[in-house]
């Protein structure tokens, strides 16, 4: 029975050591490390960014309309075309209004040459040289008469080829800027009255952008500021200039409307209608702290990062500024420079947890 008491004995020995939970000295076991990434916080220059989504715009859209009545008899132009003040977009009855203009500046002669000759045959009555008295007063007064009957059908005439010479000009319509043809609204063959709208026309030199910022944001904006924006399906970066800054924000979102002009000579293949990712630079800090956006966590308590302390995590509540073109974020209170922030794995982190630093930037 001896034996058997001494292996009992043994392996309750064996139970109470694997079963004590302490170090050799008998503590409390330790808290699991999180490895962690860091980085040493050091005073940089950075370009302050304003982020924003906006389109591009025309500069004005405008609207071709018939200034006359008639068959359109021919159109010269298709939807997407660029035009100029120069091009014919249409072609309304030419030849009948150059019959009618050719008509009006005939009757026009006509009345010049009536009323010249009433005018000379007024000066031989009112001055009949070396034969006074030939002509009676009433004989003159009708010739004045005459003369001022020729004045007013001049005038009318004159009237009726200026009008003619103007629907002539309309039966042939043309832009009145350079632009690009959004929309052709008639058919060849349709009858069009004045006001008929011929073609929806946008100006494209220069362009809009137009987007909208928080209002702190645009505190820091003014006339002439660069704002580059890229477009979707292409990595060209185009450059923009600021011309406009709304003076309050929307009294419900808060955002302020902002527009910048574009010049189709810095983007000559940009169309209207363009969906953009904007960056305006507002300004620079020689000395800034920065992390990077994944250092930054938002909480109840605001925006935080993790610093590391004697191997631990330590919560550090911080006031940020605005982002920069390359992916950080400035920090203007909670760092101080030298302090080593967490950049990866502060996921899991809490404020006092164990943390194992498996790499860094210094």
């Amino acid at each position: 029975m001896r034996p058997i008491a001494a292996l009992l004995l043994a392996c309750m020995a064996l139970l109470t050591a694997a079963c004590g939970g302490g170090d050799a000295e008998g503590g409390p076991p330790k808290a699991r490390a999180f490895p962690v990434q860091t980085e040493t916080i050091t005073g940089r220059e950075v370009e302050y960014v304003v982020s924003a989504v906006g389109s591009v715009e025309a500069f004005e859209e405008v609207l071709i309309t018939a200034q006359v009545a008639g068959v359109v008899e021919k159109i010269n132009f298709r939807e997407g075309q660029e035009v100029t003040t120069d091009s014919v977009l249409a072609e309304i009855e030419p030849k009948r209004f150059q019959f009618a203009f050719d008509a009006a500046k005939a009757a026009h002669d006509r009345a010049v040459a009536e009323l010249k000759e009433a005018r000379d045959g007024l000066k031989r009555r009112e001055n009949p040289g070396e034969r006074p008295g030939i002509f009676s007063k009433e004989e003159v007064e009708a010739w004045r008469t005459k003369v001022a009957v020729a004045e007013a059908n001049e005038r009318e005439k004159a009237a009726d080829l200026s009008q003619a010479d103007l629907d002539l000009k309309n039966a042939t319509p043309t832009p009145p800027m350079n632009g690009i043809v959004q929309a052709r609204l008639v058919q060849t063959g349709q009858w069009v009255q004045p006001g008929t709208i011929i073609a929806r026309l946008l100006r494209r030199d220069p362009m809009l952008l137009k987007f909208t910022v928080p209002e702190d944001a645009a505190a820091g904006m003014t006339n002439g500021m660069s704002a580059r924006f890229t477009v979707r399906g292409e990595g060209t970066e185009y450059e923009a200039g600021i011309i406009h800054v709304g003076a309050s924000a929307d009294a419900t979102t808060r955002m302020v409307n902002v527009t910048a002009e574009v010049t189709a000579e810095s983007a000559p293949d940009l169309t209207p209608g363009t969906f953009a990712v904007i960056r305006v630079p507002v300004g620079s800090n020689p000395n800034a702290a920065t992390v990077p956006e994944t250092a930054v966590r938002a909480s109840e308590k605001g925006m935080l990062v993790f610093v590391v302390k004697d191997g631990k995590a330590v919560e550090r509540v911080i006031e940020i500024g605005l982002r920069t073109l390359d992916g950080r974020i400035e920090v203007r209170k909670g760092l101080a420079p030298g302090e080593e922030v967490v950049i990866r794995g502060a996921d899991a982190l809490r404020d006092g947890a164990d943390v194992n630093v498996t790499g860094g930037t210094p």
